[in-house]
């Protein structure tokens, strides 16, 4: 390279010399502007113009975030930002050939899901998905959901708003990308977070959803939320490396985010910040909010009644996790995710796991509404930050158990927690609920096709009536 530098201004010079009478007038590249200034028999040569480069990217504001003090307050933040002084029913809906759209059209669902869930491309996002190579394996999801000539990626989160805009529904992200870019499980998640190269594809993605997340928002006004990494933050308190603290998970968060976290530590607790700081700069209309395992502690599962899952206690596990959830920024969010288990009980009892039913009398055994209720009111008061329960069973009383052959979308579980929500919506909010979310968290369970219409009932009866009111904004 530098023997063709040297080439092109010796021609330069030469060019000089000629077009000024034979006489170099300057040296360096300061020759330019002499000859140009010089009578070079009455025509300047024309100037050389360096091509354009784009401007660096400038590093977001400092980030002066405050962790929520007010519970209640922060409830009538989020209320406001939503446009909803009531409890909100949510639903899951899906993209490409499988889609619960048909099943879900027309019921008046006040919030829709979508899972955004698939590896980050390596090197980053494309800018033209008809010039995207195909990786990872089934191409990049950002590429996905396309419709007609349009090239631009993120077709999948812009048909989830457009769809949802048009139902009068808020549209929910389920970002879900770490498992397959950096690692999943307690063992596994350590080392992939010390691959830089993977940490910096994934803030990448990341970036690149909030961009268009934020777009949206510009040009329509509208809420958006965006459910930030199932399971991922209950993985690191569970593991072995991480459990007395985030900070003890090593992560190179100020060179993998490329400028936007140049204040945040080099560990997990960074980590978890630096994709807060992330959203309130890429996308600062967006509510955000982090997810709350019930497995979290390592010590047993609240919707489990087993062993030491049977004893566990409630608010202890519930404010470990809250605890916990706060050095990883949590706190500086709109809202917590919470869930009861993502599956049907009669899934899993067909499957020997047959103590997951919910017992409404708590004296008849765990798990129970009650103990439940009362790990995710803990959690919320140690958060400081109202509560969405998401990827709620939909399975009835009324149903038998069956999945033809184990197949995707015939599953008919039963199941009764939707029930009991709808009978006791004045507890889903005087526990600081905002949200109840109901979708599948398996293909073989009971969905919008195979609940009989079921959900769809009870929300139409919902809204049809005296909605319930948020505790904080009565």
């Amino acid at each position: 390279m530098r023997h063709l530098l040297k080439a092109f201004f010796v021609g330069w010079v030469l060019l000089l010399k000629t077009a000024c009478n034979g006489t170099a007038v300057c040296a360096g590249l300061t020759c330019v502007a002499a000859c140009l200034g010089a009578a070079c028999n009455g025509t300047a040569p024309e100037p050389i113009v360096p091509p354009v480069q784009p401007p660096p990217r400038t590093s977001p504001p400092p980030f002066n975030a405050k962790p929520s003090e007010n519970l209640c307050e922060a409830q009538r933040n989020l209320a406001a930002k939503l446009g909803t002084e009531h409890l909100i029913i949510g639903i899951m809906t899906e993209g490409g050939g499988d889609n619960y759209e048909n099943a879900i059209s027309g019921v008046p669902y006040g919030l829709k899901y979508i899972y955004v869930a698939e590896r980050a491309r390596a090197g980053g996002p494309c800018t033209d998905c008809n010039n995207c190579p195909n990786q990872p394996p089934g191409g990049w999801w950002g590429c996905w959901n396309r419709t007609g000539n349009d090239s631009r990626p993120g077709a999948r989160l812009r048909n989830l708003f457009s769809s949802s805009a048009d139902a009068g529904q808020i549209p929910m992200v389920v970002y879900y990308t770490i498992y397959r870019t950096i690692a999943e499980g307690a063992g596994a998640l350590p080392g992939g977070l010390r691959v830089t190269e993977n940490v910096r594809d994934y803030f990448r993605d990341w970036r690149f959803t909030l961009q268009v997340v934020n777009e949206y928002q510009q040009q329509s006004g509208k809420p958006v939320m965006v459910h930030v990494e199932p399971d991922l933050w209950g993985f690191a308190q569970q593991g072995s490396v991480g459990r007395n603290s985030p900070k003890n998970l090593p992560v190179n968060v100020q060179e993998a985010a490329e400028g936007d976290c140049p204040e945040q530590e080099n560990n997990f607790a960074g980590f978890g910040i630096c994709m807060l700081r992330m959203a309130r700069h890429h996308a600062p209309q967006a509510s955000i909010g982090f997810m709350a395992s019930a497995w979290a502690t390592g010590l047993g599962d609240i919707s489990r009644g087993v062993g030491s899952s049977a004893t566990i206690n409630a608010e202890a596990a519930g404010r470990s996790t809250g605890l916990y959830l706060n050095e990883l920024g949590a706190n500086l969010a709109d809202f917590l995710v919470v869930e009861f288990s993502d599956r049907d009980a009669g899934y899993y009892a067909a499957n020997r796991e047959p103590d997951r039913w919910y017992f409404i009398n708590p004296d008849e055994g765990v798990p129970n509404f009650r103990r439940t209720f009362l790990w995710a009111r803990t959690l919320a008061e140690t958060v400081k930050l109202p509560l969405v329960w998401w990827q709620i069973p939909m399975g009835h009383s009324g149903m038998e158990n069956v999945n033809p052959g184990g197949s995707c979308f015939t599953g008919r579980w039963r199941d009764n927690r939707a029930e009991y929500l709808f009978e006791h919506l004045d507890e889903v909010v005087t526990n600081h609920g905002v949200a109840l979310a109901f979708g599948p968290g398996d293909c073989r369970q009971t969905n919008p096709r195979s609940d009989d219409g079921f959900l769809a009932g009870k929300v139409r009866d919902y809204e049809a009536g005296a909605k319930q009111k948020l505790i904080c904004v009565q």
